[in-house]
């Protein structure tokens, strides 16, 4: 079995569909983690 030379490709990573690069968006999914906690925090406190 021949080992395809296109597969070189599969490393070349596709930019994300809404920032110019894979850090960013991960930031924004952390930093909206971050917000979560933190206002469930708020509201447990609160409501208890």
């Amino acid at each position: 079995m021949a080992i395809d030379s296109d597969n070189k490709d599969d490393t070349m990573e596709e930019p994300p569909p809404f920032f110019s690069s894979w850090n960013k968006l991960y930031s924004l999914v952390f930093l909206n983690l971050v917000v979560l906690i933190v206002l469930f925090y708020v509201f447990t406190k609160f409501f208890d």
